[in-house]
C-alpha cells in the first residue's frame, strides 16, 4: 500500500531537543498549574508529571479533572521566545519540498505554537496540508487511541498509508500496534529508546529529521516505486 501521508510530530522532532525550548515550556506549565490550582511548585511538578503519565499530556489531566480552558493554557505555556532557541533550517525546508506524500503536523500543542515553530525554522507553512492540533483531536492527546482515530478519519486514510515521525516511543507504540501506521523515531539525543519504551514501536530510528528522506526511499523501494 503506497504512503499517502507523513504525520510529523512538532516539538523535539522538527528541531533538536538540545535547543532547550521545551525546558522553557515545562517551566511555564509548572507556573500555570501553580497559578490556576493555587498549589506549591513541588505540588505543581507532581501534577505535571502525573498527568503527563496518565493522559499523555499535562493538559489532558488539567482539562478533564480541573476544567481548565484549553486556549488559556496553550497561550500561557507557549509564551516563550521561539526564535531565540530554534535556528532556521533551510535544509529541512528543501527536504519537505521534495517529499511527495502529503505532509501533516500532528501535535499535542496548538496551531499557534506550531506556526511559530515553523516561522522560527523558516519552513514554508504551505508544505503542510494541515496542522492537526490538540483541539482538532477532540482534546485527546497522543497516545490516546482516539487521537489516532480522529486524524485517520480526518484524512480518510488507512494506517498503512501513513508514516508517523515522532520523538516519543510512547506515542509511536499505539500508532504501530493498533493502527498499522509506519513509525519513525527521531532520537536526536541518543536516549529516547532507553527512556521511551520497547524499540519495536519504531520501524526506523533516525538521529536527525533530515535523515527521513532516506527512510522514505526505503519505503518506496520496498513498495516497488
Amino acid at each position: 500500500m503506497p504512503i499517502r501521508f507523513i504525520l510529523f510530530d512538532l516539538d523535539e522532532t522538527l528541531y533538536p531537543a538540545s535547543n532547550g525550548l521545551m525546558n522553557l515550556v515545562r517551566d511555564r506549565i509548572i507556573e500555570y498549574i501553580m497559578l490556576r490550582l493555587g498549589v506549591s511548585r513541588r505540588e505543581a511538578e507532581e501534577y505535571r508529571l502525573r498527568y503527563f503519565m496518565e493522559y499523555g499530556a499535562t493538559l489532558g489531566g488539567l482539562y478533564h479533572e480541573h476544567g481548565v480552558d484549553v486556549r488559556d493554557y496553550m497561550e500561557f505555556v507557549h509564551d516563550v521566545p521561539h526564535s531565540d532557541h530554534i535556528d532556521p533550517n533551510p535544509e529541512l525546508d528543501a527536504m519537505l519540498s521534495r517529499l511527495s506524500p502529503a505532509k501533516v503536523i500532528f501535535t499535542n500543542a496548538d496551531r499557534s505554537h506550531a506556526q511559530r515553530v515553523l516561522l522560527a525554522l523558516r519552513v514554508t507553512p504551505g508544505h503542510f496540508n494541515c496542522i492537526f492540533d490538540y483541539e482538532a483531536a477532540g482534546c485527546c492527546p497522543k497516545p490516546e487511541l482516539e487521537a489516532y482515530r480522529r486524524i485517520l478519519d480526518y484524512l480518510d486514510a488507512e494506517g498503512a498509508e501513513c508514516i508517523l515521525v515522532e520523538d516519543n516511543l510512547r506515542n509511536l507504540a499505539p500508532a504501530k500496534r493498533v493502527f498499522g501506521i509506519h513509525t519513525v523515531l527521531v532520537d536526536s539525543d541518543g536516549t529516547r529508546r532507553i527512556r521511551g519504551g520497547p524499540e519495536y514501536a519504531a520501524d526506523w530510528v533516525i538521529r536527525d529529521i533530515l535523515e527521513l528522506e532516506g527512510v522514505l526511499e526505503q519505503v518506496y523501494g520496498r513498495a516497488g516505486r
